[in-house]
């Protein structure tokens, strides 16, 4: 009768132990829907850093344009996230810009800063408020950018079991791929019509 108690005791703990498995992963790292959201919110906050310095530097209105569609779309899904982050997991808060965790299976981007598994996602924003050429660096930057997302979306959705998740990755990989067919696109203008006679002597903007 005395080993009840014992036993009792012993499968609390053994519950909690389940419990706390099922919150922080069995190798003690976060569920991939909140290591999902922590990467993704302060990544989206630093394509909305970058977007904002194109507002100001772009030459080419297409940029501008894309940049003011970043902050709109990036913002409504930050939003999202931050909401989502509180209702499952306790808390909004995320990582910084400057501590950005990495997913698991994540490759490593020419040209960041890391330590440990988080990266410094400001040395691109940094690198883009003296840029020149801007458009055309800033093109690339966004290109590199984006296949970052693309590529962490495609890794969550691997894993997920939340259909929102699933959802909101699903329309990340579409919206940001079209995005970098299009970057791609410009790009190409730029090294392909660098000068153009009729648009100098209009006093329009090339590509260049």
């Amino acid at each position: 009768m005395r080993q009840i108690p014992h036993r009792a005791a012993l499968l609390g703990l053994v519950t909690l132990a389940i419990i706390g498995s099922a919150c922080t992963g069995i190798s003690g790292e976060a569920p991939i829907d909140r290591a999902f959201i922590d990467m993704m919110v302060p990544h989206h906050e630093s394509a909305i850093a970058m977007a904002e310095i194109a507002q100001d530097r772009a030459e080419h209105p297409e940029l501008e344009q894309l940049a003011d569609d970043i902050i709109a779309a990036q913002s409504a899904e930050i939003t999202q996230l931050t909401g989502w982050r509180e209702e499952w997991f306790g808390s909004s808060d995320t990582p910084s810009m400057e501590e950005m965790p990495r997913l698991p299976g994540m490759s490593m981007p020419a040209g960041h800063s890391m330590s440990g598994g988080t990266m410094d996602m400001t040395g691109e924003v940094n690198g883009l408020r003296d840029a020149d050429p801007f458009d055309r660096l800033f093109i690339d930057a966004m290109i590199r950018h984006h296949e970052q997302a693309v590529e962490a979306a495609g890794i969550v959705l691997d894993q997920t079991e939340r259909e929102e998740i699933r959802r909101l990755a699903e329309d990340i990989v579409e919206a940001q791929t079209r995005e970098i067919e299009q970057l791609r696109e410009w790009r190409d203008l730029t090294r392909l019509w660098r000068f153009s006679i009729s648009a100098h002597w209009a006093g329009g903007r090339t590509w260049g």
